[in-house]
């Protein structure tokens, strides 16, 4: 494991994505899997601000861009 906050997709734990539109809007629940470290999530608003929450023990969020196929915080 990493040296880290724990701030990664782990294996089994629940995930919640959101996008803000003068609110926050879900576009679902998600659990993480072994196999990758990432989650996929379709019918994605393009530009747009993004909240990924963990259900399951997170704490800390940060809301993110995605912007030429990166991430930007």
């Amino acid at each position: 494991m990493p040296r880290s906050d724990d701030n990664f997709i782990k294996d089994g734990e629940q995930y919640e994505l959101f996008y803000w539109d003068r609110e926050w809007v879900s576009l679902g629940k998600m659990r993480g899997e072994r196999s990758k470290q990432y989650l996929e999530y379709d019918h994605v608003p393009r530009n747009a601000l993004y909240l990924l929450r963990n259900l399951t023990k997170g704490k800390e969020e940060r809301i993110f861009t995605y912007e030429d196929g990166k991430q930007v915080w």
